[in-house]
């Protein structure tokens, strides 16, 4: 019996202290629920009058003069006010101001705040100013908790460097930044920024680029569809269809990053620097370049065409450098080293390394040089092109000079000395080579039907004329020595000079074909297809038109048709 007691006695005691555990517990969630619902109720502060109309809501009251209210962290001020009890809501009216964590002050002419969703909806010369900058609009909607604005109906944004306007707009101050839609535009003293989409950062006065953007100033224009532009630095990282212009050059890459202020950049994938004034496309897979000292260098299938009257000039080498020519004004030098070849219809060349004068179009050629022309091979130590400005144009070979023409898989033209000059007519024909030095020739006369022998002959100083880049006569001008022998078959002393080499094998046979190395291997997987914009967009309202002054529809002709667009583009 005592043993059942004591049971009993421990259940009770047990079952009480839970009860009251429970209760506890009950009452403290009742009591912070009501704080919650206390923290979240609307106050009035003040009023100069108050009355109370139930026929415009229940437990409606009409404040006027001077009315504050409280809620949370935001104090309210306007001259009349609704303020309805019941949903915990109010409508302000005139001269309404809000100030929200003591850093946020809104302006209105109306407001509608609902305490519960801490949602304040203000019309009607709307203003929201915090320390970084201003915003003005018809209506905004703004989350008093986070610090959220956001307008659908037009608003600008002013800060200490920039103007941004847009049709949509969503201000979130906690992150300090702004996010854009529809119409996006961005003015600043030196330039002005138009978009779609685009986020800015007030903090660090960062521009998000998300969608087709386009930046103009002065003297530089800018495109690209995925970014970032520093609007106090001026710099820019562009990741998607991006080209930039400053002046007569003009830069298209996959990725680029470019310093405005220094004009220093680099650029990464299908990049392509068109240079306007001396009619220059250099192109490849990797760039770094500088505005300001027009110096900029190119590898990775690097590739350099001068265009001009669809008879363009294309060249590859392993690294291609541009710089100015400080000789004349506006000029450059394309320097091109390691595994040289180029292409033009009438001329085609290898060599290790070759300069290229865009002043008057002169190429120079260095280490073993070869030039191909028709039937015509032309090799020597160094070989320099002259362009005149009136023809004839020249051809320069230098030490151990050799010229060779191919007949037939036998047969061969052949000069050779120590220094040539070449005379190339206006249609781009050779018609004359003098041979200064050391000189000696194999050479095939013919008649009207067939060749007619073999003339071998030596003279220190000849002359040759040609008629469609063929020998027709030559003239020995110093001691000459030689002998005409009958028509040979087969190779042999007689029909070949010292250091005799064809190499066709050599010779580039298309634009194309100048990627190919010297092991034969065919195009790289990787060749620039980014099209070559010569024209800037219309944008309408903007001082597109003019770059440095100059109409850009005026100033650039357009390119010629066997490179637009896609300059290694297969034709179909």
């Amino acid at each position: 019996m005592t043993l059942w007691k004591n049971i009993s006695k421990n259940i009770s005691l047990t079952g009480i202290v839970g009860l009251l555990l429970f209760m506890f517990l009950i009452s403290s969630t009742i009591e912070s629920f009501a704080q919650s619902k206390k923290k979240k109720e609307i106050h009035i502060e003040d009023a100069d009058y108050l009355l109370y109309d139930q026929s415009v809501a229940d437990n409606a009251q009409r404040l006027i003069g001077n009315v504050k209210l409280t809620h949370q962290n935001m104090v309210l001020f306007c001259d009349s006010a609704w303020f309805y009890s019941t949903t915990n809501s109010a409508d302000c009216f005139g001269n309404v101001h809000i100030i929200s964590n003591d850093t946020i002050n809104m302006y209105s002419d109306f407001l509608n705040f609902l305490g519960d969703d801490k949602m304040a909806r203000a019309s009607g010369n709307v203003v929201l100013k915090d320390p970084k900058l201003t915003l003005t609009t018809d209506s905004l909607d703004f989350d008093t908790e986070n610090q959220t604005g956001y307008y659908t109906t037009g608003g600008k944004i002013v800060d200490s460097t920039n103007v941004l306007t847009s049709i949509i707009g969503t201000y979130y101050s906690q992150l300090n930044e702004l996010f854009f839609r529809d119409s996006v535009k961005l003015v600043n003293e030196d330039y002005v920024m138009t978009s779609d989409t685009m986020k800015y950062n007030t903090k660090t006065a960062i521009v998000y680029i998300i969608g087709p953007t386009h930046i103009i100033g002065d003297s530089s224009y800018l495109y690209s569809e995925n970014g970032w532009f520093d609007t106090q630095k001026n710099i820019s990282e562009l990741l998607k269809n991006s080209t930039i212009r400053r002046g007569n050059s003009q830069l298209q890459g996959d990725y680029i990053y470019y310093e405005d202020n220094t004009g220093k950049g680099k650029a990464n994938g299908n990049v392509v620097i068109n240079d306007f004034e001396n009619d220059i496309i250099i192109a490849g897979n990797k760039a770094t370049y500088n505005d300001f000292t027009k110096f900029a260098t190119m590898t990775d299938s690097a590739l350099f065409i001068q265009y001009y009257n669809n008879d363009s000039l294309f060249l590859h080498a392993d690294t291609l450098m541009t710089m100015q020519d400080t000789s004349a004004t506006e000029a450059k030098l394309v320097i091109s080293y390691n595994n040289v070849r180029f292409y033009k219809s009438d001329m085609q060349g290898v060599c290790d390394s070759l300069i290229y004068f865009s002043k008057d179009s002169t190429i120079q050629l260095y280490k073993d040089p070869v030039i191909w022309s028709d039937i015509s091979q032309l090799t020597a130590d160094f070989i320099e092109m002259i362009n005149n400005d009136v023809p004839p144009n020249e051809v320069h070979l230098k030490e151990n000079s050799f010229i060779i023409q191919e007949l037939d898989s036998m047969k061969y033209n052949q000069i050779k000395g120590k220094d040539m000059v070449g005379f190339i007519d206006s249609t781009n024909n050779l018609y004359r080579i003098n041979v200064n030095g050391n000189g000696q020739s194999i050479y095939y006369p013919e008649d009207e039907k067939d060749y007619i022998g073999t003339n071998k002959a030596e003279s220190s100083n000849i002359v040759l004329y040609l008629e469609k880049n063929k020998i027709k006569r030559i003239s020995f001008l110093t001691s000459p020595v030689g002998k005409m022998n009958p028509l040979l078959e087969e190779i042999s002393p007689e029909t070949r000079l010292e250091g005799f080499l064809w190499r066709g094998n050599d010779r580039p046979l298309s634009k194309f074909d100048i990627f190919r190395d010297k092991s034969g291997s065919p195009l790289p997987e990787n060749l620039p297809q980014s099209e070559i914009n010569n024209e800037l967009p219309e944008i309408e309202g903007l001082k597109q038109h003019t770059i440095d002054g100059t109409s850009t529809k005026k100033d650039i002709k357009p390119l010629p048709s066997d490179v637009n667009d896609d300059p290694l583009k297969e034709e179909e």
